[in-house]
């Protein structure tokens, strides 16, 4: 898996009453940076403004209505997506080059070929070039006082789509045997336009995956009910950025809850096996996974879903997984099947991860968030804030979790110990209200064998895998790789 990442924010050059250029410095790297895309043949990039406007639309009556009737207004919400000229560039780290010099280029690159990112490149400099028109769409003023300007982006992804990771589907498709074989197998980047040409763009950059192919995916993003939207650093950090585990758990969780499992059949067929065999154990990490996160909220008896994430980051996984069982409950009021029940989702992280979390959670339109700092060695000895702790909660949920979710979180493995001593403080949480075992949904991407230290830790522990899975990563012109999928269960006692 691959991810275009933008080294700086990008620079506008203003070029008078030729057109104004952006400047972007990139990169197309592994998740931690590590290795840069080596392709067999060279891949061109693309560039897209996309502008997203409210606007009044006049509602006509049809012909052989009532003539009389007057004509209504109604708020439409439209997408322009424009495809911006590109040309290479030796000057878009600084932005510096002679007017003339610039605006030569402008003409040149118009019917050019596009730059594209070649084995051995480390750094493709690209300048995206901005006609009046485009222009006009992003900063200019509306010609009507009844348009609003929602949204104004910039995606840079590949030209040939099929590679762009925009889709859930495109990541893992358990009907499909061609996941990870190269389609999807780059991530596109996405950026907020500042409002006014002399403001300078932000130092973050977005992620989105669309989680169901209820709407086509485009340049121009997807409704926020069916879409996982996260902001990450500008530059070579990694800190801060999405990372493959997360990503790749966020598709097979899509996959289970949206594509796979809830259907109007499948749930048919579940509630039979119910009564056939009541005690029978699930057979497969999906199966396990619907029973936590939707029985109980489709089925059963409405009970509060209550799922913690560790480790958050961005917040890739709890982000996605809420917005996920959004759109499962979404589909199952149409089925007739939800219950009115609560579900809270608590991002967890060290206090630098804070504010980008925030952040995130403000993106979303998903079921109740909440972010809490969360350090292990606290963790490890019992030490939770009120809101892992459920003192802030009423008493009829009490301060127990149904499901613990991590991803990327075994990287660092001084850390090993601390983080499954925390997941057993959590599971003392459950067992002190007398309520179900503790679940633990983990993501890896195997890195170095000194993490396996990760299970015998979590055996010594008491902790046993109930289901387990590996998902092959999309990857371009590369050896296979996957991340691996586990459900931990601690029995009481």
């Amino acid at each position: 898996m691959h991810y275009i990442r933008l080294l700086r924010p990008p620079s506008v050059c203003q070029l008078g009453q030729a057109s104004s250029s952006l400047g972007l410095v990139l990169t197309i790297t592994t998740d931690l940076g590590e290795s840069f895309l080596a392709p067999d043949a060279p891949i061109d990039i693309a560039v897209e403004l996309v502008v997203e406007t409210i606007e009044d639309e006049v509602d006509e009556p049809r012909d052989g209505e009532n003539d009389d009737e007057k004509p209504h207004t109604k708020k439409v919400v439209k997408t322009r997506v424009i495809n911006l000229p590109l040309s290479a560039s030796s000057t878009a780290s600084t932005g510096k080059a002679s007017r003339a010099n610039r605006v030569q280029k402008s003409a040149a690159a118009v019917g050019s070929r596009a730059p594209s990112w070649r084995a051995g490149l480390r750094v493709l400099k690209v300048d995206a070039w901005l006609s009046k028109d485009a222009e006009y769409c992003v900063w200019g003023t509306p010609l009507r006082p009844t348009l609003t300007v929602m949204k104004r982006r910039i995606c840079i992804r590949t030209a040939d789509k099929k590679l762009s990771a925009t889709r859930a589907r495109q990541l893992f498709d358990s009907s499909s045997a061609d996941s990870g074989h190269g389609d999807g197998s780059i991530m596109p980047l996405w950026l907020d336009v500042p409002d006014t040409a002399d403001k300078e763009f932000p130092r973050v950059a977005l992620r989105q995956l669309l989680l169901h192919d209820g709407v086509a995916a485009s340049g121009a993003g997807a409704c926020l009910a069916t879409c996982v939207e996260v902001e990450e650093d500008i530059g070579e950090s990694i800190a801060r950025h999405v990372w493959d585990a997360g990503l790749m758990a966020v598709a097979f969780l899509a996959d289970t809850c949206l594509e796979q499992l809830l259907s109007p059949r499948r749930l048919q067929e579940e509630d039979q096996d119910r009564q056939n065999a009541p005690s029978a154990e699930p057979s497969s990490l999906s199966e396990s996974l619907h029973g936590i996160l939707l029985s109980q909220q489709i089925q059963e008896s409405g009970k509060p879903l209550r799922v913690l994430e560790l480790g958050s980051g961005v917040g890739i996984l709890g982000l996605g997984l809420a917005a996920i069982i959004q759109e499962a409950r979404r589909r199952a009021f149409y089925l007739n099947q939800a219950r009115d029940c609560n579900t809270m989702f608590v991002l967890t992280d060290l206090p630098d991860a804070e504010e980008h979390a925030r952040a995130n959670m403000a993106r979303s339109s998903a079921v109740s968030l909440q972010y809490e700092n969360l350090d292990w060695e606290d963790g490890r000895v019992g030490r939770f804030g009120p809101v892992v702790a459920g003192n802030n909660i009423g008493p009829e949920s009490g301060n127990t979790w149904d499901l613990v979710v991590l991803s990327d979180c075994t990287y660092n493995v001084d850390m090993l110990p601390a983080l499954v001593e925390t997941l057993v403080a959590l599971s003392s949480l459950n067992r002190a209200q007398d309520a179900q075992p503790l679940s633990v949904f983990l993501a890896r991407k195997p890195r170095h064998v000194s993490e396996e230290a990760l299970f015998s830790l979590m055996a010594a522990h008491g902790w046993t895998v109930a289901a387990s899975k590996a998902v092959r990563l999309p990857v371009l012109h590369g050896d296979a790789e996957v991340v691996e999928l586990f459900l931990y269960v601690k029995a009481q006692g």
